[in-house]
């Protein structure tokens, strides 16, 4: 059994050991066995930098199942074992949905993948593959990642934690008391919604259509041919964008000033300087974790505790 965990964001997806952009292109020829294509029920697809545009519900059409066919087959490459070409492969796939989503969408989300039993066969970089998803566990985003971090952290022992999710689409938090859940839900203020913010700003100002790759160089202060005033103004729409989520925290009854609080997820990561700069106004204990990859390994550590397995791959 390979035990994949995938964390499949509107902007990146993300397994243990890969990020992948949230975006696919049909090509319209037969690319080299060298080339990073996919090839599913007669089309050949590549990863681009365009992500999709948000979906509430990912299941509308094949478009995350083929990204997580992809996904899977760059996992498999870096696998121990080696398989062979059409060797069935069975796979627990653990997967994970924003809190708010996860009630309605968990059973949907669940088939989505699952397909019935049936194996599936496609080929990757010209080598064939056939899995079949034996098993689908759906998981809470952020709780895998306090589960994560509990022990080395000593979460637990903290009378109130606040995991702060910044994804791509949503923001999701939830809170807990001694490591038993107290509240959770979601908020639509991630970062495509700052992209579309910032773009929206410059573009009225200065008539410059930014995309969101340029936002994120200059967030992450990458070099640019950008002006001064223009990344200025990137920095000043994400502090107020930080200012406005973090109040809303106290709105629903949050304090985070007297709350262990933990960033994870992309959002988190790239805009960590903001953050720590915002954060001085509320003189809490706050823990930036600087690993896209955390959920995906949250999948798999509760997967493992649950199921009492040691840590193997095949």
């Amino acid at each position: 059994m390979f035990i994949f965990a995938i964390d499949t964001g509107n902007d990146k997806i993300k397994t243990e050991n890969r990020v992948t952009q949230a975006g696919l292109r049909k090509l319209d020829y037969c690319p080299e066995d060298t080339e990073e294509a996919i090839f599913y029920n007669g089309d050949y697809y590549m990863e681009t930098v365009e992500r999709f545009s948000y979906l509430y519900d990912k299941s509308v059409d094949d478009r995350y199942y083929i990204l997580t066919l992809l996904a899977l087959a760059r996992e498999l490459e870096t696998a121990q074992k080696s398989y062979m070409p059409n060797e069935l492969i069975e796979v627990a796939l653990l997967v994970g949905l924003p809190t708010a989503h996860y009630a309605a969408l968990r059973e949907t989300f669940k088939d989505y993948f699952y397909r019935n039993g049936e194996p599936v066969s496609f080929r990757y970089k010209g080598k064939s593959y056939k899995i079949l998803f034996s098993e689908v566990c759906v998981n809470i985003q952020g709780y895998a990642v306090y589960l994560l971090l509990s022990s080395r952290m000593k979460l637990n022992d903290n009378n109130k934690v606040c995991v702060i999710d910044f994804g791509g689409m949503t923001l999701d938090y939830l809170t807990l008391r001694y490591g038993e859940l107290d509240k959770s839900d979601s908020l639509e203020m991630g970062m495509i919604t700052l992209y579309k913010r910032i773009r929206s700003s410059i573009n009225q100002k200065k008539n410059i259509l930014l995309d969101e790759i340029d936002i994120y160089n200059i967030l992450r202060n990458n070099k640019t041919k950008f002006s001064q005033d223009i990344i200025d103004r990137v920095f000043e729409i994400a502090r107020n964008h930080v200012v406005e989520l973090l109040g809303n925290f106290r709105e629903i009854g949050i304090d985070l000033q007297t709350t262990l609080t933990i960033f994870v997820g992309g959002g988190s990561i790239v805009l960590a300087s903001v953050i720590d700069e915002v954060w001085e106004r509320y003189h809490g204990e706050y823990y930036m974790i600087n690993d896209i990859c955390a959920n995906a390994k949250g999948y798999k550590l509760l997967y493992l505790a649950e199921n009492s397995k040691p840590c193997q791959e095949d």
